[in-house]
């Protein structure tokens, strides 16, 4: 507690609301300790100035500790509730923010199941961001495929005056953008697992899945790209960090590796193929890539787009599904963020170069197979890229192959 003390300085009651605060966190005396009337005030503060003024704390210790004071804080208040299209849900605790959305863990009230959901919050100052969210759900509603995320409820609303407490300040859950702003409140099917990315850095690399688990989730990503492509819609944003993992208990046909992936987030998801006409249309290409396209998972074409071409974002998606692979064996990071220093440190540079490396650890792990399935989608040239079905029945081949050789080796 003391670089908090540090922070806050010498007060009296910034003393009182770090001691009460160092009760709260104390797990035998937690249940016990009530705040005291001024302190509680002064934490109260000490809660605003967390979501508020993070800026001002320049060292990252700093930040995770005021976030840390901000998340003890809001498990002091009741759960926010939100009602989406007529159902009742009511927030666990939030999972990840990006720009002006959160993600939070909820559950139905009332609990008649104990189901767990994802409850995605969209805030809305623009009529852009609106037509934005609504295709969005349109999208989704779209889709029916198990390797792709289903939209279970989806609307939006009028933002809610909230109550006109300070702790209002401190919760992204109960944030009121000015300006009589809207929301929009999406939820979809919980995966206690995360992401492919999360279980990508949190192991060695080249360890982190199996040539099988790599394979099989190449393949029912492949699937799921089959059924997008097929309604003329391309994702435009395929990364590990988007694909949701759940084990499952067999190694069947639908689940090789053991593993149910499921493609999500099509906030990015527009028509499959575009017409360029001109420079200016080329460049109004890169930039909606730039604002949605992840960078080191984005196409060479979304980089420099030509003047006269026709975008193809199946082979958009392929080049994506490549690197998204290759990064599975190399801890998360695309085949051109470790090329980078052949290029003067400009990844655009890389990508457009289109030159990689499988690193030693790689090589030993993952079939000759396997990788030239992988390298075929990385592809310079869009054209000589194969579509998802092409791509499914490379993996699938790799997929025989390896289980071949782990067989040889077993009898050997």
């Amino acid at each position: 507690m003391e670089p908090l003390r540090r922070l806050l300085g010498d007060g009296a009651e910034a003393n009182g609301a770090v001691d009460d605060l160092q009760s709260i966190c104390s797990p035998s005396v937690r249940p016990a300790i009530p705040l005291a009337p001024s302190n509680r005030t002064a934490l109260l503060r000490i809660l605003s100035r967390s979501s508020h003024h993070a800026t001002l704390l320049p060292p990252p210790p700093s930040q995770r500790l005021m976030k840390m004071v901000g998340d003890w804080g809001r498990s002091m208040l009741p759960p926010e509730e939100v009602t989406v299209e007529g159902r009742r849900f009511q927030v666990q605790q939030q999972l990840g923010e990006g720009g002006f959305s959160y993600v939070f863990l909820a559950r139905e009230v009332p609990d008649s199941r104990g189901v767990d959901v994802a409850l995605k919050r969209m805030l809305i100052h623009e009529r852009e961001q609106e037509d934005d969210a609504l295709r969005e759900m349109e999208t989704m509603r779209r889709l029916d495929h198990p390797n792709l995320l289903p939209l279970i409820l989806g609307e939006i609303e009028e933002e809610p005056h909230p109550p006109s407490t300070s702790y209002v300040i401190a919760s992204p859950a109960r944030t009121r953008p000015q300006g009589g702003a809207k929301r929009c409140h999406m939820v979809f099917p919980a995966y206690p697992e995360g992401t492919a990315l999360d279980r990508c850095v949190t192991r060695p690399v080249a360890q982190a899945f199996t040539p099988t688990q790599l394979l099989g989730i190449g393949i029912q990503l492949c699937r799921g790209l089959e059924h997008v492509h097929a309604l003329g819609i391309a994702h435009y944003d395929v990364k590990p960090g988007n694909v949701l993992l759940e084990s499952v208990m067999n190694d069947a046909a639908e689940h090789p590796g053991g593993f149910r992936a499921v493609l999500m987030d099509f906030g990015s998801a527009r028509t499959a193929t575009r017409a360029v006409a001109s420079r200016q249309e080329a460049l109004q290409v890169q930039e909606l890539a730039e604002r949605e396209s992840t960078a080191p998972f984005r196409a060479p074409e979304l980089w420099d787009c030509p003047s006269d071409v026709i975008v193809d974002g199946a082979a958009c998606d392929a080049w994506s599904l490549g690197c998204a692979l290759f990064s599975l064996t190399a801890g998360g990071r695309s085949p051109f963020e470790s090329s980078t220093g052949e290029t003067g440190g400009s990844l655009a540079l890389a990508v457009l170069s289109g030159k990689y490396r499988w690193g030693e650890c790689a090589e030993l792990a993952y079939g000759a197979e396997t990788r030239a399935a992988i390298d075929a989608m990385l592809s310079r040239e869009a054209a000589g890229r194969p579509d998802a079905v092409a791509a499914r029945l490379a993996l699938e081949r790799a997929l025989s192959a390896e289980r071949g050789a782990t067989s040889a080796v077993a009898r050997d």
